[in-house]
C-alpha cells in the first residue's frame, strides 16, 4: 500500500508544473468572484473575481477580528486602487524576505527558490540554496526575525516581507511604515497538520504557482488521509511525551496543536491532549513527569547533539520517565524546512514508531532511538 501512495505527490505536481507561472489565479471548479473552497484551513478564506483574488486570515487569538487581508493582482494587469482595509499585492512575487525556513522551503519545492532576496537567521535555515546564497551575497542576512535589520530592508527593496505573528507583539512596528507588504504567515496556527499544510495554497498564489500548490496539496492530503486510516486499525496507543525541559520549564505542544493532532492521527495517546491549546504551553517539569511518568515513547528535537546521561544529571527527576526516547537533531535533519508542509512524512514516521508491528519503512525518518546512535554524543541509560 505505501508503493501505491508514493507516486501520489510526483503525478500531482508534474500534472501542474506547466501552470506554475500562469497569469491567472481561478482553481478548476472555482467560479469568478467565487470563495476558493479550502477543506482543512481554518484561518484563510481565498476568493477570486477575474484576475483578482481576494484573502482574508482571520485572527487566531480572537475569532471576531480579521487579522490581514490582502488583494492579490498580477503585475500585468493595471495597477488598482487598493480596496478599503486590503492590501495590495502585485503577483507573483519576484523579490520576498521570507523570516523563515518553513517558507523559504516550501518556495524552492514551488520552483519559486530564486524569488527569496533575503532571509531572518540564515545560520538556522537547512537549505543549500540558501547558505550558497547568503555565502555569494545573492540573498541577504535580514538579522534577528523578531527584530530585522531595517536599513537591509530598505536596501534590498522586497516585494514583500513574510513574518509570523505572534500574540500581543504590538505589530511590526518601523516595518509598517516602509510601505512594503506584509504577509503574516499564521499557517503555525492552524489546528491541524493539514490545515497548515494548506497554507501552501495561499503561498503558491503569491509566486505565481497556484495551481501546482493546489495538485500538490492534494497529493499531500490523500497520502496523510490513508495513513491516519491505517493508524486508525491499531488496538493500542502507546502514552506519548515529547521535547524537553528548558530553564526549569517545560515547554509543550498544546492538545488542539498540529503537533498534537498528529499524535493522535498516528495512533498515540498524547499525555497532554487534555490542553485546550492550538499553541505551546509552559508547564513545570514536575507536571510534565507526573502526567508521562508511564510513557512508552518520548519525541525529542534538539539542535546538536545531547546526552541524555547529562540531562538526567542537570535533572534528576528526568531518571524518572522510562520511555523510550527518539530523536531528531534539527541541525542534521530538515525538521522545520519539511515538516509544516509535508506531515505526511511526518505522520509515516511516527506510526513506524507507535506501532513497529505495522511494518512501516517510513521514507523520510527524523526520528531515530536514542539507542541506535553513537556514543559519546548519546549514551544508552543504566537501567
Amino acid at each position: 500500500m505505501m508503493k501505491t501512495l508514493r507516486p501520489l505527490l510526483w503525478l500531482g505536481m508534474l500534472a501542474a508544473l506547466a501552470a506554475c507561472h500562469s497569469r491567472s489565479h481561478n482553481v478548476e471548479g472555482v467560479a469568478e468572484g467565487d470563495t476558493l473552497r479550502l477543506h482543512y484551513a481554518k484561518l484563510l478564506t481565498i476568493t477570486t473575481a477575474g484576475e483578482t483574488t481576494l484573502v482574508s486570515i482571520r485572527d487566531p487569538w480572537d475569532s471576531t477580528r480579521t487579522l490581514h487581508r490582502y488583494q492579490l493582482v498580477p503585475r500585468t494587469a493595471e495597477t488598482p486602487a487598493a480596496q478599503e482595509g486590503y492590501t495590495l499585492v502585485r503577483t507573483p512575487l519576484e523579490r520576498v524576505g521570507a523570516y523563515s525556513s518553513v517558507h523559504c522551503a516550501l518556495l524552492d519545492e514551488l520552483g519559486r527558490a530564486e524569488a527569496v532576496a533575503g532571509v531572518c537567521e540564515p545560520e538556522y535555515i537547512n537549505l543549500p540554496y540558501v547558505q550558497e546564497g547568503v555565502k555569494s551575497g545573492r540573498i541577504a542576512n535580514l538579522g534577528n526575525g523578531m527584530d530585522p535589520n531595517l536599513e537591509r530592508i530598505i536596501e534590498l527593496k522586497p516585494d514583500a516581507l513574510m513574518p509570523s505573528p505572534f500574540e500581543h507583539s504590538g505589530g511590526y512596528g518601523r516595518l509598517e511604515r516602509l510601505g512594503i507588504p506584509l504577509i503574516e504567515c499564521a499557517d503555525y496556527m492552524e489546528q491541524s497538520p493539514l490545515g497548515r499544510a494548506e497554507w501552501m495554497r495561499f503561498y503558491g498564489r503569491l509566486v505565481g504557482c497556484g495551481e501546482l500548490a493546489d495538485s500538490l496539496f492534494n497529493a499531500i492530503s490523500s497520502r496523510y488521509n490513508a495513513l491516519c486510516a491505517m493508524a486508525a486499525r491499531t488496538r493500542q496507543q502507546p502514552l506519548v511525551v515529547s521535547e524537553l525541559p528548558q530553564n526549569g520549564k517545560w515547554y509543550v505542544a498544546g492538545g488542539r496543536s498540529t503537533m498534537g493532532r498528529l499524535y493522535e492521527d498516528a495512533g498515540g495517546k498524547y499525555a497532554f491532549a487534555d490542553i485546550q491549546s492550538a499553541g505551546s504551553v509552559t508547564l513545570s517539569v514536575e507536571h510534565v513527569i507526573e502526567k508521562a511518568v508511564d510513557a512508552q515513547v518520548w519525541i525529542v528535537k534538539h539542535h546538536g547533539p545531547i546526552d541524555r546521561a547529562q540531562l538526567e544529571a542537570d535533572n534528576p527527576s528526568l531518571q524518572l520517565l522510562k520511555a523510550q526516547m527518539w530523536l531528531c537533531d534539527t541541525s542534521q535533519k530538515k525538521y522545520y524546512e519539511e515538516t509544516p508542509f509535508h506531515p505526511d512524512g511526518l505522520l509515516e514516521n511516527l506510526i513506524s514508531i507507535f506501532h513497529p508491528e505495522m511494518g512501516i519503512k517510513a521514507e523520510r525518518r527524523y526520528f531515530q532511538p536514542e539507542d541506535s546512535l553513537r556514543v559519546p554524543l548519546f549514551r544508552r541509560r543504566k537501567r
